[in-house]
């Protein structure tokens, strides 16, 4: 160890050094990729403005689902092997610091070889409707999904905190994709124990959804049932909540099985979809698949039931509230779908639901960095304009050793397999260039001054996390504030 400690330490003036902006999948695969892949030697830096790492994964994960957290093992395997001293390659973690901010792109330019933007979707797409923005009782999927996570500036949000929840009887989900489906499942079963008590879901958040009388949820999707984009797992999951006494629904105008020749679909997801919801609708003892007979409804201890719908050709018009600027209800259109697969609205049919909760889940949406403008970064639709993960300049040629990965560079879509299908196909493409990059000798980038975590920081607190969760019969229980995190790594040994 120490000879190999010596043979590299010898070379580390010839390391190259990549950055990258941002610690979630698509970050910590992008750097997977290049510290296994690569043969001369690295030093790769990992930004994070949050004191912990993993981002979507931590914070935008359903709580009920950990099995879709494991990619952690993986980035964790790789920091921990790659921080030893020794390696070939060096891997290094800061936390709690914002790049664009606090270390600026441009002197990440300036003094790595390599930048790649990997910091995600921090913003929302809008309805663009009357009432969105000052209503009460109004909120994005990726606000709710953050706050029940536990997610530092969200975990105390005082919209959230403060909001009346006892009043919430009927809910509104705009989109039926599996965030929708997500959020469905948080808000119509927290009461279930077994289903939540041992997650790592923030306490401030399930105490104050368990005051909400939920009775029934409408996800709304502005096309029919053959385009809904949820996948049948999550479907599933939501069916078999018939044996808590929660039942779902879909209008007979909507979804008919007559409506469909399950021989002569070719697409066996959608079949299995079109199947599972047509024995779902049915009485249980009328039911012909045992699939779909593993549980028994259970009677409700709620009268009515409480349920949830999928609602369908619609799009919102205006959002309606009453004095105190609560929701009251949602005035939306119809819709129909032309021959070339086009939403026509029907401005002259509206129909009005009462809601005391609307939450919009149309998607993440990216926001650029202040310095694309003066730098003369292409940043278009929502995403960075980019080939292969090499990002353009407003001229659309290749910027020099810029990259993207990610959501920042597709748009809020795809989940963490395809992620890191994606963040690899961008490290190759790193891999190629490195070579041809020129080695930037301007020394590293000083952020002593800082307050920041690190790796080991990082180990400490999640230690700490996990101890305080097997107390509580949970999976972790979280920090849920920057300054606690902080503040307890500065006290706690690595």
């Amino acid at each position: 160890m120490i000879l190999r400690f010596l043979r590299y330490a010898s070379t580390n003036c010839e390391r190259r050094r990549i950055s990258i902006v941002g610690s979630g999948p698509s970050g910590f695969y992008t750097a997977y990729r290049l510290l296994t892949k690569c043969e001369v030697p690295l030093h790769v830096t990992m930004w994070e403005k949050l004191p912990v790492p993993f981002g979507l994964s931590r914070y935008g994960v359903a709580p009920d689902h950990p099995e879709v957290k494991n990619c952690e093992d993986t980035f964790t395997a790789c920091a921990e092997e790659f921080s030893r001293p020794g390696q070939k390659h060096l891997f290094e973690f800061i936390g709690g610091v914002t790049v664009g901010e606090q270390v600026t792109l441009s002197e990440l330019i300036d003094k790595q070889d390599a930048v790649v933007l990997s910091y995600g979707c921090t913003g929302d797409k809008k309805l663009g409707i009357p009432g969105e923005n000052d209503t009460k009782g109004v909120f994005s999927s990726r606000e709710f999904v953050n706050w029940y996570n536990g997610h530092p500036e969200y975990a105390n949000d005082p919209r959230f905190v403060n909001f009346d929840w006892s009043r919430v009887k009927n809910v509104g989900i705009i989109g039926n994709g599996n965030v929708a489906l997500d959020l469905t499942r948080a808000l119509i079963s927290n009461q279930i124990g077994e289903l939540w008590d041992g997650t790592d879901i923030s306490p401030i958040a399930l105490k104050c959804l368990r005051q909400a009388p939920v009775e029934h949820i409408r996800l709304i999707a502005r096309r029919d049932f053959d385009h809904s984009k949820f996948t049948n797992k999550e479907l599933r999951e939501l069916w078999e909540l018939e044996r808590y006494g929660i039942y779902g629904k879909i209008d007979p105008q909507y979804f008919r099985e007559d409506a469909y020749d399950l021989r002569s679909i070719k697409d066996r997801a959608f079949r299995r979809r079109v199947e599972m919801c047509s024995e779902y609708l049915k009485p249980f003892d009328q039911r012909t698949k045992k699939n779909y007979k593993k549980f028994a409804p259970q009677p409700s201890a709620q009268s009515p039931p409480k349920t949830w719908e999928l609602d369908y050709l619609k799009t919102p018009v205006r959002i309606n509230s009453d004095g105190s600027g609560y929701i009251t209800s949602l005035t939306l259109c119809r819709n129909s779908i032309t021959e070339d697969n086009k939403i026509c609205q029907l401005k002259d049919q509206q129909v009005t639901y009462n809601l005391d909760l609307l939450i919009t889940s149309l998607g993440y949406a990216a926001k650029p960095l202040a310095e694309f403008q003066k730098l003369g970064i292409q940043f278009e639709k929502g995403r960075l304009a980019n080939a292969a993960g090499r990002v353009l300049d407003s001229h659309g040629a290749t910027f020099p050793g810029l990259y993207a990965s990610g959501w920042i560079r597709t748009g809020s879509a795809g989940v963490i397999a395809s992620t890191m299908m994606g963040a690899f196909e961008v490290a190759d493409s790193i891999l190629q260039d490195l070579s041809s990059l020129p080695a930037k000798q301007t020394g590293r980038i000083d952020f002593s001054h800082l307050r920041h975590t690190t790796w080991p920081d990082w180990r400490s607190i999640n230690r700490k996390e996990l101890q305080q969760g097997e107390q509580e019969g949970k999976t972790r229980v979280k920090f849920l504030s920057s300054e606690e995190m902080l503040s307890f790594h500065k006290q706690s040994p690595a």
